[in-house]
């Protein structure tokens, strides 16, 4: 039992597709009421990069099956078995941008979602990127570009950049005055 009264009384896998698993946890909140609560685990955390160049972040343009819509994002991806999050975050760069990172440091850690799923969100930030002369993965990208943080704003203010991997750090990038 946890110092606040919660209690996991067991728990099984409901589903498994090799991305995630859906977890059916049977607990027990602190007035005693037990119930089934299921989420969403994920084994690896998914990782992103924010570049900044020249007080710019590198954003890509991708369609997003599940909402049906466009949005403009930072670029990240799942971090694969065996690799380390901050390789992660390179290899997404080079991948969905045709940008290579000549540093990168950790910049902040999150749970986007811990009411529905254990994911883990690891952002790294890059100040000096170069275009390596390889293309990026246009069935994942459509676009890429530099943006400033009025431009920024203004894609959060009309809906164009809605997921929280990308506002954590954008937003927090603007708080911190690095963009």
């Amino acid at each position: 039992m946890s110092e606040h009264g919660w209690e996991r009384l067991g728990g099984e896998v409901a589903h498994d597709n090799g991305w995630f698993q859906v977890w059916k946890h049977r607990v027990r909140q602190p007035d005693g009421l037990a119930f089934d609560y299921f989420a969403a685990h994920h084994e690896r955390p998914a990782a992103g990069i924010l570049a900044l160049k020249d007080g710019k972040a590198l954003l890509i343009r991708q369609y997003r099956v599940l909402i049906g819509r466009e949005t403009w994002a930072i670029p990240a991806g799942g971090v694969d078995a065996g690799e380390a999050p901050m390789a992660a975050a390179a290899r997404e760069l080079r991948e969905e941008s045709g940008y290579a990172a000549r540093m990168l440091e950790p910049f902040v850690s999150f749970h986007p979602s811990c009411g529905s799923s254990d994911q883990r969100f690891e952002i790294f930030l890059a100040r000096d990127s170069k275009l390596t002369g390889e293309d990026f993965d246009r069935n994942e990208v459509l676009e890429r570009g530099w943006f400033s943080r009025e431009q920024i704003l203004d894609l959060i203010d009309a809906g164009k950049m809605s997921d929280g991997l990308s506002l954590t750090p954008i937003l927090l990038a603007i708080a911190r005055g690095l963009l």
